[in-house]
Protein backbone atom coordinates (compact mmCIF):
# COMPACT_ATOMS: atom_id res chain seq x y z
CA UNK A 1 0.00 0.00 0.00
CA UNK A 2 2.74 2.43 0.86
CA UNK A 3 5.84 3.10 -1.20
CA UNK A 4 8.66 0.78 -0.75
CA UNK A 5 11.88 1.76 0.45
CA UNK A 6 10.77 4.10 3.22
CA UNK A 7 11.26 3.97 6.89
CA UNK A 8 8.00 3.32 8.93
CA UNK A 9 7.24 4.46 12.27
CA UNK A 10 4.31 4.05 14.16
CA UNK A 11 0.83 6.20 13.42
CA UNK A 12 -2.22 6.13 15.67
CA UNK A 13 -5.05 6.32 13.22
CA UNK A 14 -8.95 6.56 14.66
CA UNK A 15 -10.68 4.84 11.56
CA UNK A 16 -14.18 5.12 11.06
CA UNK A 17 -15.51 4.10 14.21
CA UNK A 18 -12.74 4.33 16.46
CA UNK A 19 -10.82 7.36 17.44
CA UNK A 20 -8.87 10.18 16.07
CA UNK A 21 -6.37 10.84 13.37
CA UNK A 22 -2.83 11.27 14.80
CA UNK A 23 0.31 10.48 13.40
CA UNK A 24 2.80 10.20 16.61
CA UNK A 25 1.78 13.17 18.61
CA UNK A 26 2.41 12.80 21.91
CA UNK A 27 -0.99 15.19 23.41
CA UNK A 28 -3.07 12.77 21.68
CA UNK A 29 -1.29 9.47 22.66
CA UNK A 30 -1.90 11.12 26.48
CA UNK A 31 -5.55 10.79 25.60
CA UNK A 32 -5.45 7.01 26.54
CA UNK A 33 -7.84 6.76 23.58
CA UNK A 34 -7.94 3.48 21.84
CA UNK A 35 -6.29 3.06 18.32
CA UNK A 36 -5.06 0.95 15.92
CA UNK A 37 -1.09 1.28 14.94
CA UNK A 38 -0.38 1.42 10.98
CA UNK A 39 2.25 2.35 9.44
CA UNK A 40 2.86 5.82 7.58
CA UNK A 41 5.68 6.61 5.11
CA UNK A 42 8.07 8.87 6.51
CA UNK A 43 10.86 10.60 4.41
CA UNK A 44 14.22 9.62 5.77
CA UNK A 45 15.93 13.73 5.76
CA UNK A 46 13.04 15.16 7.90
CA UNK A 47 15.05 17.18 10.64
CA UNK A 48 12.97 18.45 13.61
CA UNK A 49 14.07 20.00 17.07
CA UNK A 50 16.65 17.94 18.92
CA UNK A 51 14.77 18.07 22.26
CA UNK A 52 11.28 17.72 21.99
CA UNK A 53 10.03 19.10 25.26
CA UNK A 54 11.77 22.21 25.22
CA UNK A 55 9.79 25.59 25.01
CA UNK A 56 8.87 25.76 21.33
CA UNK A 57 9.43 29.55 21.37
CA UNK A 58 12.89 29.13 22.52
CA UNK A 59 13.82 27.80 19.69
CA UNK A 60 14.90 30.47 17.06
CA UNK A 61 13.60 28.53 13.84
CA UNK A 62 10.22 27.73 15.08
CA UNK A 63 10.36 31.72 16.22
CA UNK A 64 11.14 33.22 12.98
CA UNK A 65 8.64 31.22 10.59
CA UNK A 66 6.22 32.15 13.72
CA UNK A 67 6.43 35.43 13.04
CA UNK A 68 6.83 36.24 9.91
CA UNK A 69 3.36 34.81 9.85
CA UNK A 70 2.42 37.02 12.25
CA UNK A 71 4.01 39.87 10.32
CA UNK A 72 2.02 38.72 7.12
CA UNK A 73 -0.69 38.28 8.64
CA UNK A 74 -1.22 41.82 9.76
CA UNK A 75 -0.27 43.00 6.09
CA UNK A 76 -3.04 40.47 4.92
CA UNK A 77 -5.77 41.55 6.77
CA UNK A 78 -4.95 45.40 7.05
CA UNK A 79 -5.20 45.40 3.36
CA UNK A 80 -8.59 43.20 2.93
CA UNK A 81 -10.43 45.91 4.94
CA UNK A 82 -8.64 49.06 3.62
CA UNK A 83 -8.88 48.08 -0.14
CA UNK A 84 -12.23 46.91 0.16
CA UNK A 85 -13.51 50.68 1.47
CA UNK A 86 -11.07 52.33 -1.07
CA UNK A 87 -12.95 50.29 -3.36
CA UNK A 88 -16.50 51.51 -2.45
CA UNK A 89 -15.67 54.95 -2.31
CA UNK A 90 -14.41 55.31 -5.70
CA UNK A 91 -16.95 52.53 -7.43
CA UNK A 92 -20.01 52.71 -5.19
CA UNK A 93 -20.32 48.89 -5.94
CA UNK A 94 -20.94 46.07 -3.74
CA UNK A 95 -20.25 43.55 -6.34
CA UNK A 96 -16.49 45.32 -6.92
CA UNK A 97 -15.47 45.18 -3.39
CA UNK A 98 -16.67 41.21 -3.64
CA UNK A 99 -14.38 41.27 -6.61
CA UNK A 100 -11.35 42.33 -4.99
CA UNK A 101 -11.58 39.65 -2.60
CA UNK A 102 -12.45 37.14 -5.00
CA UNK A 103 -9.02 38.23 -6.56
CA UNK A 104 -7.46 38.01 -3.43
CA UNK A 105 -8.66 34.01 -3.31
CA UNK A 106 -8.33 33.22 -7.04
CA UNK A 107 -4.29 32.39 -6.60
CA UNK A 108 -5.08 30.10 -3.55
CA UNK A 109 -6.96 27.81 -6.23
CA UNK A 110 -4.76 28.76 -9.38
CA UNK A 111 -1.27 28.16 -7.13
CA UNK A 112 -2.21 26.18 -4.63
CA UNK A 113 -1.42 22.48 -5.38
CA UNK A 114 1.77 23.84 -7.25
CA UNK A 115 2.93 25.65 -4.22
CA UNK A 116 2.45 22.75 -2.13
CA UNK A 117 4.37 20.47 -4.99
CA UNK A 118 7.20 23.13 -5.09
CA UNK A 119 7.30 22.68 -0.83
CA UNK A 120 7.72 19.00 -0.99
CA UNK A 121 10.76 19.74 -3.44
CA UNK A 122 12.17 22.90 -2.55
CA UNK A 123 14.15 25.05 0.66
CA UNK A 124 11.04 26.49 1.88
CA UNK A 125 12.78 29.06 3.98
CA UNK A 126 13.89 30.58 0.55
CA UNK A 127 10.64 30.12 -1.18
CA UNK A 128 9.46 32.14 1.58
CA UNK A 129 11.51 34.92 1.13
CA UNK A 130 11.34 34.54 -2.28
CA UNK A 131 7.56 35.73 -1.68
CA UNK A 132 8.40 37.92 0.53
CA UNK A 133 10.48 40.25 -1.80
CA UNK A 134 8.37 39.73 -4.68
CA UNK A 135 5.25 41.40 -2.41
CA UNK A 136 7.52 44.09 -1.30
CA UNK A 137 8.00 45.33 -4.55
CA UNK A 138 4.71 45.23 -5.31
CA UNK A 139 3.69 47.43 -2.11
CA UNK A 140 6.64 49.73 -3.55
CA UNK A 141 4.93 50.47 -6.79
CA UNK A 142 1.31 50.74 -5.38
CA UNK A 143 2.73 52.89 -2.94
CA UNK A 144 3.98 55.19 -6.12
CA UNK A 145 0.83 55.23 -7.84
CA UNK A 146 -0.78 56.52 -4.43
CA UNK A 147 1.80 59.58 -3.95
CA UNK A 148 1.37 60.46 -7.57
CA UNK A 149 -2.51 59.95 -7.27
CA UNK A 150 -2.85 58.19 -10.37
CA UNK A 151 -3.72 54.65 -8.65
CA UNK A 152 -6.91 53.21 -9.97
CA UNK A 153 -9.25 50.34 -8.74
CA UNK A 154 -7.37 48.14 -11.60
CA UNK A 155 -4.23 49.05 -10.14
CA UNK A 156 -5.29 47.70 -7.08
CA UNK A 157 -7.21 44.90 -8.28
CA UNK A 158 -4.00 43.13 -9.56
CA UNK A 159 -2.07 44.42 -6.36
CA UNK A 160 -4.59 42.19 -4.71
CA UNK A 161 -4.33 39.48 -6.74
CA UNK A 162 0.09 39.32 -6.31
CA UNK A 163 -0.99 39.12 -2.51
CA UNK A 164 -3.45 36.91 -2.76
CA UNK A 165 -0.30 34.37 -5.04
CA UNK A 166 1.42 35.14 -1.64
CA UNK A 167 -1.31 33.72 0.27
CA UNK A 168 -1.11 30.54 -1.88
CA UNK A 169 2.13 30.01 0.17
CA UNK A 170 1.23 29.75 3.77
CA UNK A 171 -0.22 26.82 4.45
CA UNK A 172 2.04 24.56 2.16
CA UNK A 173 4.84 26.25 2.32
CA UNK A 174 5.12 28.24 5.99
CA UNK A 175 2.78 25.87 8.16
CA UNK A 176 4.56 22.70 6.49
CA UNK A 177 8.02 24.19 8.04
CA UNK A 178 6.31 24.92 11.29
CA UNK A 179 5.78 20.92 11.37
CA UNK A 180 8.89 20.09 10.28
CA UNK A 181 10.68 22.44 12.67
CA UNK A 182 8.48 21.88 15.54
CA UNK A 183 8.11 17.64 15.35
CA UNK A 184 5.30 15.56 15.93
CA UNK A 185 5.79 15.76 19.87
CA UNK A 186 5.01 19.48 19.57
CA UNK A 187 2.92 19.48 16.24
CA UNK A 188 -0.16 20.12 18.22
CA UNK A 189 1.16 22.82 20.54
CA UNK A 190 2.85 24.39 17.45
CA UNK A 191 -0.69 24.50 15.46
CA UNK A 192 -1.98 26.29 18.15
CA UNK A 193 0.30 28.88 18.80
CA UNK A 194 0.82 29.52 15.14
CA UNK A 195 -3.28 29.46 15.17
CA UNK A 196 -3.72 32.00 17.70
CA UNK A 197 -1.56 34.60 17.04
CA UNK A 198 -2.80 33.98 13.11
CA UNK A 199 -6.19 34.99 14.44
CA UNK A 200 -5.09 38.05 16.11
CA UNK A 201 -3.78 39.31 13.12
CA UNK A 202 -7.41 39.09 11.98
CA UNK A 203 -7.93 41.80 14.93
CA UNK A 204 -4.76 44.17 14.65
CA UNK A 205 -4.73 43.94 10.56
CA UNK A 206 -8.30 46.02 10.50
CA UNK A 207 -7.66 47.93 13.34
CA UNK A 208 -5.10 49.12 11.38
CA UNK A 209 -6.37 49.77 8.41
CA UNK A 210 -9.12 51.08 9.04
CA UNK A 211 -7.17 54.33 10.96
CA UNK A 212 -4.12 54.50 8.67
CA UNK A 213 -7.01 54.52 5.29
CA UNK A 214 -8.99 57.34 7.10
CA UNK A 215 -5.98 59.44 8.08
CA UNK A 216 -3.33 59.08 4.85
CA UNK A 217 -5.25 56.82 2.40
CA UNK A 218 -4.17 53.85 -0.16
CA UNK A 219 -0.36 55.89 0.65
CA UNK A 220 -0.16 54.55 3.85
CA UNK A 221 -1.49 51.17 3.09
CA UNK A 222 1.23 50.07 0.91
CA UNK A 223 3.60 52.03 2.12
CA UNK A 224 3.18 50.47 5.30
CA UNK A 225 3.33 46.97 3.20
CA UNK A 226 6.32 47.51 2.58
CA UNK A 227 7.87 48.26 5.76
CA UNK A 228 6.16 44.53 7.02
CA UNK A 229 7.28 42.31 3.89
CA UNK A 230 10.62 44.03 4.35
CA UNK A 231 10.50 42.64 7.76
CA UNK A 232 9.02 39.21 7.30
CA UNK A 233 12.36 38.60 4.36
CA UNK A 234 14.88 39.57 7.63
CA UNK A 235 13.28 37.59 9.74
CA UNK A 236 13.05 34.54 8.12
CA UNK A 237 17.04 34.74 7.23
CA UNK A 238 17.80 33.25 10.20
CA UNK A 239 15.98 29.89 8.75
CA UNK A 240 18.35 27.22 7.54
CA UNK A 241 16.12 23.96 6.72
CA UNK A 242 18.07 21.03 4.78
CA UNK A 243 16.39 20.17 0.92
CA UNK A 244 13.95 17.94 1.10
CA UNK A 245 15.27 14.37 -0.31
CA UNK A 246 12.75 14.82 -2.92
CA UNK A 247 14.39 17.40 -4.27
CA UNK A 248 17.71 15.22 -5.29
CA UNK A 249 15.96 12.79 -6.81
CA UNK A 250 12.72 12.10 -8.99
CA UNK A 251 11.68 11.90 -12.93
CA UNK A 252 10.77 14.70 -14.81
CA UNK A 253 12.29 18.50 -15.50
CA UNK A 254 12.16 21.21 -12.39
CA UNK A 255 8.64 22.06 -14.10
CA UNK A 256 6.97 19.03 -14.75
CA UNK A 257 8.08 17.13 -11.24
CA UNK A 258 5.55 19.70 -8.97
CA UNK A 259 2.57 18.73 -11.79
CA UNK A 260 3.48 15.36 -11.50
CA UNK A 261 3.48 15.11 -7.91
CA UNK A 262 0.32 17.17 -8.00
CA UNK A 263 -1.68 14.88 -9.95
CA UNK A 264 -0.70 12.24 -7.03
CA UNK A 265 -1.61 14.27 -4.38
CA UNK A 266 -5.51 14.36 -5.89
CA UNK A 267 -5.28 10.57 -6.35
CA UNK A 268 -4.73 10.19 -3.44
CA UNK A 269 -7.55 12.45 -2.09
CA UNK A 270 -10.07 11.25 -3.71
CA UNK A 271 -9.54 7.77 -2.49
CA UNK A 272 -9.86 9.18 0.94
CA UNK A 273 -13.44 9.62 2.48
CA UNK A 274 -11.64 11.54 5.56
CA UNK A 275 -9.27 13.16 3.32
CA UNK A 276 -12.65 14.48 1.23
CA UNK A 277 -14.59 15.21 4.35
CA UNK A 278 -12.13 17.64 5.31
CA UNK A 279 -11.67 19.38 2.26
CA UNK A 280 -15.28 19.53 1.28
CA UNK A 281 -15.94 21.60 5.20
CA UNK A 282 -12.92 23.97 4.03
CA UNK A 283 -14.79 24.41 0.50
CA UNK A 284 -18.29 25.06 2.65
CA UNK A 285 -16.57 27.77 5.07
CA UNK A 286 -15.12 29.83 1.86
CA UNK A 287 -17.94 29.69 -0.61
CA UNK A 288 -21.17 30.64 2.15
CA UNK A 289 -19.55 31.24 5.26
CA UNK A 290 -15.64 33.66 5.41
CA UNK A 291 -17.27 35.89 2.12
CA UNK A 292 -19.72 37.38 4.80
CA UNK A 293 -16.41 39.63 6.17
CA UNK A 294 -16.11 41.57 2.71
CA UNK A 295 -19.69 42.60 2.79
CA UNK A 296 -18.83 44.55 6.49
CA UNK A 297 -17.15 47.60 4.84
CA UNK A 298 -20.61 48.05 2.80
CA UNK A 299 -23.28 47.91 5.61
CA UNK A 300 -20.98 49.62 7.43
CA UNK A 301 -21.09 52.57 5.47
CA UNK A 302 -23.78 52.39 3.42
CA UNK A 303 -26.57 51.08 5.77
CA UNK A 304 -25.23 52.52 9.14
CA UNK A 305 -23.02 55.38 7.94
CA UNK A 306 -20.20 54.71 9.80
CA UNK A 307 -16.47 56.18 9.78
CA UNK A 308 -13.55 53.93 8.22
CA UNK A 309 -11.94 53.82 11.79
CA UNK A 310 -15.32 52.71 13.26
CA UNK A 311 -15.76 50.20 10.48
CA UNK A 312 -12.00 48.74 11.20
CA UNK A 313 -13.28 48.69 14.89
CA UNK A 314 -15.88 46.29 14.28
CA UNK A 315 -14.05 44.45 11.80
CA UNK A 316 -11.39 43.81 14.34
CA UNK A 317 -14.14 41.91 16.83
CA UNK A 318 -13.95 39.18 14.68
CA UNK A 319 -10.17 38.19 14.63
CA UNK A 320 -10.43 39.93 18.61
CA UNK A 321 -12.77 36.45 19.38
CA UNK A 322 -10.71 34.41 16.74
CA UNK A 323 -7.70 34.97 18.80
CA UNK A 324 -9.68 34.31 22.22
CA UNK A 325 -11.19 30.85 20.59
CA UNK A 326 -7.97 29.59 19.33
CA UNK A 327 -6.29 30.09 23.05
CA UNK A 328 -9.15 28.51 24.71
CA UNK A 329 -9.20 25.77 21.77
CA UNK A 330 -5.63 24.80 22.68
CA UNK A 331 -6.00 24.65 26.55
CA UNK A 332 -9.13 22.95 26.85
CA UNK A 333 -10.37 21.21 23.95
CA UNK A 334 -9.29 17.07 24.00
CA UNK A 335 -8.36 15.72 20.34
CA UNK A 336 -10.91 13.33 20.48
CA UNK A 337 -13.09 16.24 19.55
CA UNK A 338 -11.07 18.08 17.07
CA UNK A 339 -13.30 17.00 13.91
CA UNK A 340 -16.61 17.68 15.75
CA UNK A 341 -14.83 21.49 16.91
CA UNK A 342 -14.44 21.58 12.98
CA UNK A 343 -17.43 20.68 11.48
CA UNK A 344 -19.87 22.38 14.02
CA UNK A 345 -17.61 25.37 14.19
CA UNK A 346 -18.45 25.98 10.45
CA UNK A 347 -22.11 24.70 11.07
CA UNK A 348 -21.94 27.96 13.75
CA UNK A 349 -20.80 30.33 11.66
CA UNK A 350 -23.22 29.71 8.61
CA UNK A 351 -26.36 30.66 10.91
CA UNK A 352 -24.53 33.52 12.29
CA UNK A 353 -24.35 35.12 9.23
CA UNK A 354 -27.97 33.76 8.37
CA UNK A 355 -28.80 35.73 11.67
CA UNK A 356 -26.66 39.07 10.94
CA UNK A 357 -28.57 39.36 7.28
CA UNK A 358 -32.35 38.38 8.59
CA UNK A 359 -31.81 41.23 11.19
CA UNK A 360 -29.38 44.14 10.68
CA UNK A 361 -28.42 46.53 12.79
CA UNK A 362 -24.92 47.86 14.50
CA UNK A 363 -25.30 45.55 17.62
CA UNK A 364 -26.29 42.17 15.70
CA UNK A 365 -23.54 42.66 13.40
CA UNK A 366 -21.08 43.40 15.91
CA UNK A 367 -22.39 40.57 18.29
CA UNK A 368 -22.41 38.75 15.31
CA UNK A 369 -18.78 39.23 13.88
CA UNK A 370 -17.50 38.16 17.45
CA UNK A 371 -19.81 34.74 17.20
CA UNK A 372 -18.21 34.30 14.09
CA UNK A 373 -14.52 34.75 15.44
CA UNK A 374 -15.39 32.06 17.58
CA UNK A 375 -16.62 29.62 15.62
CA UNK A 376 -13.79 30.40 13.00
CA UNK A 377 -11.68 30.00 15.33
CA UNK A 378 -12.81 26.35 15.99
CA UNK A 379 -12.36 25.69 11.98
CA UNK A 380 -9.09 27.65 11.61
CA UNK A 381 -7.78 25.54 14.53
CA UNK A 382 -8.23 22.30 12.85
CA UNK A 383 -7.88 22.75 9.17
CA UNK A 384 -4.27 22.42 8.52
CA UNK A 385 -3.93 19.98 11.99
CA UNK A 386 -6.24 17.67 10.61
CA UNK A 387 -4.93 17.56 7.20
CA UNK A 388 -1.26 17.04 8.40
CA UNK A 389 -2.14 14.37 10.81
CA UNK A 390 -3.86 12.42 8.19
CA UNK A 391 -1.36 13.16 5.51
CA UNK A 392 1.57 10.78 4.62
CA UNK A 393 4.68 12.81 5.35
CA UNK A 394 6.51 13.19 1.93
CA UNK A 395 2.99 14.66 0.91
CA UNK A 396 2.20 16.98 3.46
CA UNK A 397 3.05 19.51 1.02
CA UNK A 398 0.80 18.88 -1.28
CA UNK A 399 -2.25 17.79 0.80
CA UNK A 400 -1.46 20.88 2.55
CA UNK A 401 -1.76 22.74 -1.07
CA UNK A 402 -5.13 20.80 -1.77
CA UNK A 403 -6.68 23.11 1.19
CA UNK A 404 -5.15 26.00 -0.12
CA UNK A 405 -6.99 25.71 -3.54
CA UNK A 406 -10.31 24.73 -1.24
CA UNK A 407 -9.44 28.01 0.65
CA UNK A 408 -9.04 29.38 -3.12
CA UNK A 409 -12.73 28.08 -3.73
CA UNK A 410 -13.79 31.76 -1.81
CA UNK A 411 -13.76 33.18 -5.12
CA UNK A 412 -16.73 31.69 -6.14
CA UNK A 413 -18.54 32.74 -2.66
CA UNK A 414 -17.09 36.51 -2.66
CA UNK A 415 -18.49 36.31 -6.42
CA UNK A 416 -21.70 34.80 -5.30
CA UNK A 417 -22.09 37.32 -2.55
CA UNK A 418 -20.80 40.32 -4.48
CA UNK A 419 -24.14 39.32 -7.14
CA UNK A 420 -26.61 39.08 -4.20
CA UNK A 421 -25.41 42.38 -2.63
CA UNK A 422 -26.00 44.62 -6.11
CA UNK A 423 -29.04 42.75 -6.68
CA UNK A 424 -30.72 42.92 -2.98
CA UNK A 425 -28.59 44.68 -0.97
CA UNK A 426 -25.60 43.73 1.44
CA UNK A 427 -27.40 42.71 4.49
CA UNK A 428 -30.22 40.40 2.42
CA UNK A 429 -27.38 39.00 0.59
CA UNK A 430 -25.82 37.51 3.89
CA UNK A 431 -28.82 34.91 4.83
CA UNK A 432 -29.65 33.96 1.07
CA UNK A 433 -25.91 33.38 1.27
CA UNK A 434 -25.85 31.19 4.14
CA UNK A 435 -29.11 29.10 3.55
CA UNK A 436 -27.02 27.87 0.51
CA UNK A 437 -24.82 26.27 2.66
CA UNK A 438 -26.77 24.55 4.74
CA UNK A 439 -27.47 21.22 2.36
CA UNK A 440 -23.49 20.92 1.62
CA UNK A 441 -23.17 20.76 5.04
CA UNK A 442 -25.42 18.24 5.91
CA UNK A 443 -24.51 16.10 2.96
CA UNK A 444 -20.87 16.08 4.34
CA UNK A 445 -22.04 15.44 8.10
CA UNK A 446 -23.99 12.36 6.69
CA UNK A 447 -21.26 10.74 4.69
CA UNK A 448 -18.23 12.13 7.78
CA UNK A 449 -18.16 8.15 9.54
CA UNK A 450 -15.26 9.50 11.71
CA UNK A 451 -17.06 12.27 12.93
CA UNK A 452 -19.44 10.55 15.03
CA UNK A 453 -17.90 8.19 16.95
CA UNK A 454 -17.89 8.76 20.37
CA UNK A 455 -14.28 9.09 21.63
CA UNK A 456 -12.84 5.81 23.32
CA UNK A 457 -11.23 5.75 26.59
Amino acid sequence: MWPSGLRQFHAIKWFADKAPVVIGCRPFMEQGMTARVLPVCASEDVETSAKPDAPLLADSQFRAVWLSGIVIGIVRWLEFLAVGIFAYDVTGSAFLVALLALLRFLPLALFGIFMGALADISDNAKLLRVGFALAGVVSVVMTGLFVFEIATYWHVALAVFASGTLWATDLPVRRKLIGEIAGLDRLAEAMAIDTATSNGTRMVGPLIGGLAYQWVGGTGIFALGVVFYALAWVIMGVVKRPLPSAAAGGHGSWFMRPITSAWHAFKYAIGDREVMSILGVTIVFNIWGFPMLSMVPVIGKEELGLSASTIGVVGALEGTCSFIGAVLIAKFIKPAYFRRLYYYGTCMLICLVFIMGILPGFWILAFGLMGAGFAGAGFATMQSTLIYLVAPLEMRGRLLGLITICIGSGLIGFANIGYLADTFGASNALWINALEGVIPMIWIGVRWQQLHGPPKS
